[in-house]
């Protein structure tokens, strides 16, 4: 299993994480966020070649600028999207989209596709005939010898929906040109843990149905319920820094003026298996340092934060570099390790996590949010059961 930095705003400090703390396997580079000439010019060939490119189709009339940096984008190679009109482009895009992956020899070849909100009834044949047929076209004419994965934006009403998603795996599955599938689900949580057992539950089924075809799946936009997915041995799952790269949405593509206010900074703690507000983190490391040597990993980048003696901003690296090194750890750990003793750890793990929480609670810390507080455990350790269940 591969652990890939989902790229997102300052792409640079999964370069520097990747290149410095040897943190994953390699990149998503998103394209909305790094423009087309300067991924040519300033990423050392060794990165890309094990690093992935994913062409962001998912609104192909978007307006951001970055994304116009790419010839093949489908606003760009028409000049305007049309969706009556792209059929007749699409054999060009994909050509030059193909040409721009295997130019800079990135490790598998990924095929674009739309985002779609609702259960529309052709959306199989949108993708076909947009993006799938005339990629594979392609591939086969420049005879590309690499593995290539389907992109497969969704929603948790898709997953929901026997029917489509029997629909979906049917035809995903009935190409054998292609190698695997580049996993997106928006869940629309309003928590920043996933925590709806169905959504979960129907998430790692459709999963499992993949793996069983023998495709291989790439997890995109994973937050912490990445390592439950990771009990699967999917191919790749993927680590971020801002929350739009650790949950898939289609808002970073969409022109928006509308200022918006910061998110308040916060720390990943692997014994809690969650993201802490900052404040209470500082809270319980003054008043309680007992307590705060259970929860807390140390590591270089969060000591140089707490070295500094001023509240980060959400906008510096420190803490984003934390986390990958330290969820990059926890997927490290489960490597190698047998599906049964992967669940067997993790349950650990979730149990742990609930008795400091409870100290925690016993101490009269009060969370500034309930995104702080451990409520997506009992629902990942009924994950967990229903998994080794299946064994």
């Amino acid at each position: 299993m591969k652990v890939f930095h989902q790229a997102g705003h300052q792409t640079i400090w999964n370069l520097e994480s990747f290149r410095e703390d040897n943190t994953g396997d390699g990149v998503i580079f998103s394209p909305v966020h790094f423009a087309s000439e300067r991924l040519e010019r300033i990423v050392e060939q060794e990165i890309k070649e094990v690093s992935l490119f994913d062409p962001q189709f998912y609104v192909p009339d978007s307006q951001k600028s970055k994304l116009h940096s790419y010839d093949f984008f489908p606003e760009k190679i028409m000049n305007g999207f049309s969706t009556n009109d792209y059929e007749a482009v699409a054999y060009e895009a994909a050509k030059l989209c193909l040409d721009f992956q295997v130019r800079n020899d990135f490790e598998s070849i990924i095929i674009p596709a739309r985002y779609f909100p609702e259960l529309i009834s052709d959306y199989v044949t949108q993708q076909k005939k947009h993006f799938v047929d005339p990629f594979l076209a392609a591939v086969e004419r420049e005879n590309i010898d690499k593995k290539v994965f389907l992109t497969l934006p969704m929603t948790a009403m898709m997953l929901m929906d026997e029917e489509f998603k029997t629909n979906l795996l049917n035809w995903v599955t009935a190409y054998p040109e292609i190698d695997g599938v580049y996993l997106l689900v928006n869940f629309n949580e309003p928590t920043k843990q996933l925590q709806n057992f169905a959504k979960f539950k129907s998430y790692l089924e459709f999963i499992q149905g993949l793996m069983e075809a023998e495709l291989s799946v790439i997890c995109g936009y994973c937050n912490t319920e990445g390592i439950i997915v990771a009990v699967l041995d999917v191919y790749a799952v993927t680590i971020g820094a801002y929350e739009n790269t650790r949950g898939f949405s289609i808002d970073k593509f969409l022109e928006n003026d509308q200022e918006r206010r910061g998110p308040a900074p916060r720390i990943y703690l692997p014994k809690l298996l969650n993201w802490v507000r900052w404040d209470t983190a500082e809270e319980i490391r003054e008043d309680l340092p007992g307590l705060w040597e259970k929860i807390y990993t140390p590591t270089e980048h969060s000591e140089g934060v707490i070295a500094s003696g001023q509240r980060p901003h959400f906008s510096q690296p420190l803490l984003y570099k934390h986390h990958f090194k330290l969820l990059a750890d926890q997927y490290s750990e489960i490597r190698g390790l047998s599906m049964s003793d992967r669940i067997t750890l993790l349950q650990e793990k979730i149990i742990e996590a609930s008795k400091l929480y409870e100290e925690i609670e016993d101490n009269r810390v009060i969370f500034f949010d309930s995104n702080c507080k451990g409520e997506h455990l009992p629902v990942w350790n009924r994950i967990l059961r229903h998994l080794r269940t299946a064994l």
